[in-house]
């Protein structure tokens, strides 16, 4: 494990651009369950293959400018190795200035790499690792606008509301979903009892309805507009 503040830079410089890569490739593909050693050895790996193909482009860069300008944008190979701390020290500003410079073009070829694979695979979707309920509830939802939801119970019964909150995370079983607004509606059997079914406007004698997700059968969301309640179309793309 590293020691010191500089190895632990130098460690997140190294890693930093496996990690990119594996980020942006789980944008598109659904996760699976692996052993710590793998998925360490694939960040590992990519990372090492970043960092090598980034080396050499400044390298090369650098020669160039060198050899045409007579000064230094990254530090020389050959400088270092044989300045060794001595020359660090000397020329900390283009030290830091290349290794910024390195781990910003590793980082460029990875997420360049992850397109080139995606264009390759035909890949045209993302795959989010978050819940349904946080895409159409959050991502989905146009600018200005709030959840209008049908709940279906799975005992036949149906609530309709505007969105106060749901439980983000945590068991599916355990999660709730909380409905608001005056216009707040149930339709079933009578809440005091009774076997005829109605509509019954309840956001005038409830604040709030809350709904263990146990219970709920399926949704059906619109998205309406904040202020006139007017309902909004959805961005098909």
């Amino acid at each position: 494990m590293p020691q010191t503040l500089g190895a632990v830079a130098s460690f997140l410089v190294l890693v930093a651009p496996g990690i990119v890569f594996e980020l942006l490739r789980e944008r598109r593909r659904a996760g699976y369950k692996e052993s710590p050693f793998r998925e360490a050895a694939r960040v590992a790996l990519g990372s090492l293959t970043f960092t090598l193909l980034s080396c050499a482009l400044l390298l090369g860069t650098g020669a160039l400018v060198r050899a045409a300008f007579r000064t230094d944008v990254v530090v020389p190979l050959d400088r270092l190795v044989t300045g060794g701390a001595a020359y660090a020290r000397s020329h900390l500003t283009l030290v830091v200035t290349s290794v910024v410079a390195e781990l910003a073009v590793a980082c460029v070829l990875a997420a360049l790499a992850d397109r080139l694979l995606a264009h390759r695979g035909r890949e045209i979707t993302s795959v989010r690792q978050q819940t349904a309920w946080h895409q159409v509830f959050r991502h989905d939802r146009p600018p200005g606008t709030v959840p209008w939801v049908h709940v279906h119970l799975t005992d036949g019964t149906s609530f309709f509301g505007f969105l106060r909150s749901h439980t983000a995370s945590g068991p599916p079983d355990e999660r709730e979903l909380v409905l608001e607004g005056t216009s707040l509606t149930y339709l079933g059997k009578p809440l005091d009892g009774g076997d005829e079914h109605v509509e019954e406007a309840i956001g005038e004698r409830w604040a709030r309805v809350v709904v263990p997700a146990n219970q709920i059968k399926y949704l059906r969301i619109q998205y309406r507009d904040r202020v006139t309640g007017e309902l909004v179309a959805v961005r098909r793309d």
